[in-house]
C-alpha cells in the first residue's frame, strides 16, 4: 500500500486522519455475498453484480458495455506528481492506470489476491536460477500517444531516470536503485548516460540485479517502471523535473489539459489499441479530475449527483457518512471494506527492555477506543496480527493478545504481566504521536486512561508530521535519548507481498540511524531469516504466518486495526470495482463507464 513512503509519501497524513490512507480490501459487508443477480462484466470478464454495500470489494458493480460520456471526478488535492517515477501517493498510483502501462500490471485489482500479469510484455519476466537477471519481451504494435513505437530503450530510459535522484525524487526510486546493479558513480541518464546493466534489443529488455529478487515482476508492475520517451521525454520544456506537466501516454487515455492544483482532463488515446491490452478496458470518452480543497463541497457534489466519485483516499466526511449508513438507497452505492493497511503501536525495547512490561501494554491497550478516535467501525477493523488482508501470511483468527471481549483491553492479564516484569505498580514512559490533527491527540488521551488502569503512566511527546517518521521516531537514538517507549505508527505495502509489507518495518538489516522505518529496531532471527530468504524465492504462506507470529511474540508491534475508508459511487457509474492492489480502495477509474 504500497509502503507509500511511510504510507504514501506521508504516513503522517494517516496519523493525522486515517481517512487519508485506507482501502477496499476485505469481503466484509453484505454486498459481496449478496444473492442479487450477477452477470459477466465487460471489464476483463470479471464477475459482476447489482449495486450493494461493499459489493465493489471483490465484484464489478453495474457491469456494462456502454461506451461514451464523461466521468466526473473530484479530489481534495492534486497528485504529488504525474511523472510516474516521482509519484508516491496511493491514489495517484491508481490514477496512473488511466494513461500509463508497464511491462507487468494487475488485471484483477479487487479482492485480496493480486498477481502481476503481462501488460506491455508478452509474458512474465524470464529469470535465471538465482533471480538476479530478468528478461522481458515487448508485445508488437505498442505505440506512444503520438503514434511512435514504444521501444525497449524507452523502458530502460524510464528506469534509468530514477537514478538521477537530484532531479527525479519523491517516488519509490529506492527499490530500483537497490535492486539494479550499477556503479556507485552512476547518477542517471542526464549526467552519466546509459546504464550498462540494463540491456536492450529491438524487442527485449534485460535487467541485471545486484542481489536476488523473486518479487521483481512486482517492481515491473509499478508505474515507476513505465517507459519514458528516450531522451526526448515530454518534448521541449518538459524534461526531467518538469515531465510531470506533460507525461506521454502509453495507456488508453492521454492528458488533454492540466492546470496544477485545479484540474486535469484525460481523453481517449487514439494510438492505444485494445488488442495489445488485457488489463485496461476503457468505456468513457473523457475523464475530468477537479481539485476542490473544500471536502464538504466534495460530499455535497457526490450526494447531489454532480460528481461521480472522489479519487483521493479521504472517503466521505462524517455528515455524509452518517446519511449513507442510515439510508439504504445511499448505502447500496457505498463501499467500506478492510484495507491492506495496519495501524499499530511501536513499543520500543531500548526504552522498555523487559518483554513482560511490553506485554502489559499490549493487554492494557484499548483498541476499541483508539478505533473510535479515528472514526469508528467505518475507519477500521480490529486487528489481531500485523499482517493485513491481501498480504501472504494473513490469518483472520490470529490474536495472541486478546483485548477482552470487545477490544477494550484485559486488565487482569496486564497486571499479571506487570508482576512478571517486576513492576507490579506500573511504570512511566513517553508516548509519541504526530501533529497537527486532533485524532491522534484524542487517541492519546483515551490510551492514557486505559494504561492508567494498571498503573502505566504516559506523557505525550509530539512532532510535526513532516519530521515525525523521518527523524523523531525514525531515529533509534532519539527514541532512546528522549525515553520514548510508545510510538503511534502505521504501514501499508508498496506491492502486495510479504517483503513489500514487512521488510522495511521488521528486518534487522533495515535498521537505519535516521529515516528508519523499523521503529522498534526489531532484530529477530526468525523474522530476519524469512525476509532474507524471500528474495531468492520459495517462501511459503506458512512461513509468512510464522513471521507474523514471531513479530507478535517479540511484543514490539501492537496491531490495532486494519484501515477502512467509506467511499461513495454515483449510481450512474458502471463497471465499478475497488483497486486494492495499488491504492487504498479508490475505484479502478480506468475501466469505469457511465450510464448517462
Amino acid at each position: 500500500m504500497r509502503r507509500r513512503a511511510k504510507l504514501v509519501a506521508g504516513i503522517g497524513l494517516i496519523t493525522a486522519a486515517v481517512s487519508l490512507m485506507a482501502a477496499c480490501g476485505s469481503s466484509g459487508g453484505g454486498g459481496s455475498t449478496s444473492s442479487q443477480s450477477r452477470v459477466t462484466s465487460a471489464a476483463g470478464g470479471k464477475q459482476g453484480t447489482a449495486p450493494a454495500y461493499n459489493a465493489a470489494f471483490d465484484k464489478v458493480v453495474n457491469p456494462s458495455t456502454k461506451t461514451g460520456g464523461t466521468l466526473k471526478l473530484l479530489s481534495s488535492s492534486d497528485c504529488d506528481s504525474w511523472d510516474p517515477a516521482r509519484t508516491y501517493y496511493g491514489f495517484c498510483w491508481n490514477l496512473q492506470r488511466i494513461f500509463t502501462r508497464s511491462l507487468m500490471g494487475y488485471e484483477v485489482v479487487n479482492g485480496t489476491q493480486f498477481k502481476p500479469v503481462p501488460d506491455l510484455a508478452t509474458a512474465a519476466g524470464q529469470h535465471n536460477a538465482d533471480n538476479t537477471e530478468w528478461t522481458y519481451n515487448l508485445k508488437p504494435g505498442l505505440k506512444w500517444e503520438n503514434g511512435q513505437p514504444i521501444k525497449p530503450i524507452d523502458i530502460k530510459y524510464g528506469v534509468e531516470r530514477m537514478f538521477a535522484t537530484d532531479v527525479i525524487n519523491g517516488g519509490p526510486t529506492g527499490y530500483f536503485i537497490s535492486d539494479i546493479a550499477h556503479p556507485a558513480s552512476y547518477k542517471g541518464p542526464y549526467k552519466s548516460g546509459d546504464l550498462s546493466t540494463i540491456t536492450t534489443t529491438d524487442t527485449s529488455i534485460t535487467f541485471k540485479l545486484a542481489h536476488p529478487d523473486a518479487d521483481f515482476d512486482y517492481l515491473m508492475s509499478m508505474a515507476a517502471s513505465s517507459p519514458v520517451p528516450y531522451k526526448t521525454e515530454g518534448g521541449p520544456g518538459f524534461t526531467g523535473a518538469t515531465y510531470t506537466k506533460h507525461p506521454q501516454a502509453t495507456g488508453p487515455y492521454k492528458i488533454e489539459s492540466y492546470t496544477p492544483a485545479k484540474q486535469i482532463t484525460f481523453v481517449r488515446n487514439t494510438n492505444w489499441s485494445q488488442s495489445t491490452d488485457t488489463i485496461h478496458h476503457p468505456l468513457v470518452d473523457k475523464i475530468t479530475i477537479t481539485i476542490d480543497t473544500n471536502v464538504q463541497d466534495i460530499d455535497n457534489q457526490l450526494q447531489s449527483g454532480q460528481a461521480d466519485a472522489n479519487v483521493d483516499s479521504r472517503g466521505v466526511q462524517a455528515a455524509f457518512q452518517s446519511k449513507i449508513l442510515t439510508d439504504p438507497n445511499l448505502k447500496k452505492d457505498a463501499d467500506d471494506p478492510v484495507s491492506a493497511f495496519t495501524r499499530y503501536t511501536s513499543i520500543i525495547p531500548s526504552v522498555i527492555p523487559n518483554v513482560h512490561c511490553r506485554k502489559a501494554i499490549f493487554y492494557a491497550w484499548d483498541k476499541k477506543a483508539e478505533l473510535q478516535a479515528y472514526g469508528g467501525p467505518t475507519a477500521g477493523q480490529l486487528a489481531g496480527g500485523m499482517t493485513p488482508p491481501g498480504i501472504p501470511g494473513y490469518q483472520a483468527d490470529f490474536n495472541p493478545y486478546p483485548s477482552g471481549t470487545d477490544g477494550s483491553g484485559d486488565v487482569t492479564k496486564a497486571k499479571a504481566e506487570l508482576q512478571q516484569c517486576g513492576k507490579p505498580s506500573g511504570f512511566s514512559t513517553k508516548f509519541a504521536y504526530a501533529t497537527p490533527g486532533d485524532q491522534a491527540a484524542t487517541m492519546f488521551k483515551l490510551e492514557k486512561t486505559a494504561l492508567g488502569r494498571v498503573g502505566i503512566k504516559v506523557t505525550a511527546t509530539t512532532s510535526d508530521a513532516s519530521t515525525y517518521y523521518s527523524t523523531f521516531i525514525g531515529s533509534p537514538a532519539n527514541l532512546k535519548n528522549q525515553g520514548i517507549g510508545i510510538a503511534n505508527s502505521g504501514w501499508g505495502a508498496d506491492f502486495p507481498t510479504g517483503v513489500g509489507f514487512f521488510n522495511n518495518i521488521t528486518n534487522g538489516a533495515a535498521i537505519l540511524p535516521t529515516g528508519n522505518s523499523n521503529y522498534a529496531s526489531l532484530n529477530d532471527p526468525t523474522v530476519n531469516s524469512i525476509l532474507d530468504a524471500a528474495p531468492k524465492g520459495g517462501v511459503t504462506e506458512e512461513q509468512w504466518a510464522q513471521l507474523n507470529q514471531a513479530v507478535l511474540a517479540s511484543a514490539t508491534y501492537l496491531p490495532i486495526y486494519y484501515g477502512k475508508v467509506l467511499f461513495y459511487r454515483n449510481p450512474r457509474m458502471t463497471n465499478v470495482t475497488c483497486n486494492n492492489a495499488l491504492s487504498f480502495g479508490e475505484y479502478d477509474f480506468v475501466n469505469i463507464g457511465v450510464s448517462g
